[in-house]
């Protein structure tokens, strides 16, 4: 149900080497050792109604919710495959796991987690990601790259100024995608903060592709900041280039290996 995806070459700068074994995927992890998902939403369609059939009551209700089948669809997709691959970690069937959220609405495992597993969800349009450390906090997100959308103008309103200095600085070819990396940057480091939108995207500053993932400055004076914060830019398949993606771990990464579901 796995398949091993090949690594990004920047994520040897400076940060672990991403490149994987051809070991199958044990469900074993290391200490500061981070698994990620990948699973790609349509493929799994004719297997909702079993999906479904795992997710909470909430998590039945929250699909109800959605006016089209096909959000309906990804939402119970993405949670189903979240609960298949922590139930593995942590050897208990799927519908047995409970989620609590803390105080920012972040969710974590209740109760049956004595192996202390952390983990964080991410899907748009029709990928779904999915990060699985131990004992410290981990954020990651992808963004579908929709050049419809107007980047330029969300830039200004949610990046800081030498983050827009950094990035209007580039060949105008390489703006977008700097922008959409960016952006998944500063998603990853407010999920790792566990914050989500309570904490604002210019109440931080970050590096700018092609400069490697880093914290420049935390401005914030309502949360503070991680005592330390590893990033790294998530190599997708060829198959996915119109995605990009960024890891965030609240300690140093070690090892990382990457899988796709299917």
């Amino acid at each position: 149900m796995y398949r091993e995806d090949a690594a990004d070459d920047r994520c040897h700068l400076k940060v672990p080497d991403l490149s994987l074994s051809t070991l199958s995927a044990d469900y074993q992890l290391k200490k500061n050792s981070v698994d990620i998902w990948l699973c790609h939403l349509p493929d799994w369609l004719d297997n909702q109604a079993n999906f479904l059939s795992q997710l909470s009551d909430e998590e039945k209700l929250r699909s109800q919710r959605f006016k089209f089948d096909i959000h309906r669809n990804r939402f119970i997709t993405s949670h189903g495959f979240l609960r298949v691959l922590l139930a593995r970690y942590l050897n208990v069937e799927p519908e047995d796991i409970d989620y609590k959220k803390g105080k920012q609405g972040k969710p974590y495992i209740s109760g049956i987690n004595s192996a202390d597993l952390q983990f964080n969800l991410s899907h748009t349009q029709d990928v779904a990601i999915l990060a699985v450390t131990k004992h410290t906090e981990v954020g990651i997100d992808i963004e579908f790259n929709d050049r419809k959308t107007d980047w330029e103008g969300i830039c200004r309103r949610f990046f800081n100024t030498s983050e827009q200095e950094a990035l209007f600085s580039l060949a105008k070819e390489q703006q977008a995608n700097a922008f959409f990396d960016l952006w998944t940057r500063k998603e990853a480091y407010m999920k790792v903060l566990g914050m989500g939108l309570s904490l604002s995207p210019l109440d931080f500053t970050l590096s700018v592709f092609p400069e490697k993932p880093e914290l420049i400055r935390h401005h914030s004076t309502r949360f503070s900041p991680l005592e330390h914060v590893d990033f790294c830019p998530v190599k997708l398949p060829n198959s996915l280039s119109s995605y990009c993606a960024t890891l965030a771990l609240a300690s140093k990464i070690n090892q990382c290996r990457i899988f796709s579901f299917i």
